[in-house]
């Protein structure tokens, strides 16, 4: 239970304070939109994912980037969220939580894991973002809903340390 308690509070501490938010626009303003969808999910047993957004390769944080949110299995209506268009965009997606271990040594495991892709987003645009954790490592789809394809300025990043990998 120990290490339950720890993961939710760091999960939260990533979403309310250590880290600056993404500055969103205004329902008015132009922008394109992201809707999120909780992937498969086989690494972990349950956990959170939570999505950043940046405007460079390395997560420098400004006072317009940051934790863009977490979202939700059960309550989809608030998995959207707006973003400026026209502006590459280095989305990072982390899913963490536990797994039973298949061993006596230890009851449960924390797991986690890490993806950065980027896009230059369109103004009026919708995209499906979908993070999934397979049994190894994880995968971020990012989908233009008009298209039903990959946008073409796609970009699988690598995750460096000044993103989170240590």
């Amino acid at each position: 239970m120990k290490l339950i308690k720890s993961s939710v509070i760091s999960c939260l501490a990533l979403l309310t304070g250590c880290v600056g938010h993404y500055q969103q626009p205004a329902p008015d303003a132009a922008h394109a939109t992201l809707e999120a969808k909780w992937g498969s999910n086989n690494l972990v047993s349950g956990g959170s994912q939570a999505f950043y957004a940046f405007y460079d390769n390395n997560c420098n944080d400004t006072e317009e980037t940051g934790v863009l949110g977490g979202i939700s299995a059960s309550n989809p209506e608030i998995n959207r969220f707006l973003i400026k268009p026209e502006r590459r965009i280095y989305l990072n997606a982390l899913s963490t939580g536990v797994k039973n271990r298949k061993t006596t040594d230890e009851s449960l495991i924390h797991k986690s894991c890490l993806t950065i892709r980027s896009f230059i987003p369109h103004t009026g645009a919708t995209y499906r973002i979908t993070l999934s954790t397979p049994d190894s490592g994880c995968s971020l789809e990012v989908i233009d809903v008009q298209t039903g394809k990959v946008p073409d300025t796609l970009m699988v990043e690598p995750v460096s340390k000044e993103c989170g990998l240590n």
